[in-house]
């Protein structure tokens, strides 16, 4: 059972989209995000393969997971009082991500690490 009301989002988003982008999504992060059930993951995602903008990197639980393993993000991240906290999300992942890698390598880095993802890691 999904969690959320799929189809109540896709009523709400698509009312947005005609009514305030003439039928077509909004053209930046921003816009997309305050989309009933869009989220970081699939903003980027639409910005770098609906508009091919290169605005963030797409961070799914392939790209959060190897990430980790390969230790290219910190054991712990900082909470927003600068606290550390054990447990990073996908938003620490990727702006952990965007702080070193050059952004020409943000649109390719998700589709690999999730083929890699889905062949090798279980």
């Amino acid at each position: 059972m999904c969690r959320y009301n799929t189809g109540k989002f896709l009523r709400a988003t698509a009312k947005i989209c005609v009514e305030e982008y003439g039928g077509d999504i909004p053209p930046d992060v921003e816009g997309l995000l305050a989309l009933p059930g869009v989220g970081p993951k699939m903003a980027y995602l639409v910005m770098n393969v609906g508009w091919g903008v290169s605005s963030g990197i797409c961070v799914d639980t392939h790209v959060h997971r190897i990430s980790e393993r390969l230790g290219w993000v910190p054991a712990v991240a900082l909470g927003v009082n600068g606290t550390p906290r054990k447990n990073r999300t996908a938003e620490d992942t990727r702006k952990c991500l965007e702080g070193w890698l050059p952004q020409a390598e943000w649109v390719d880095i998700n589709p690999l690490l999730v083929g890699h993802g889905r062949a090798v890691c279980s």
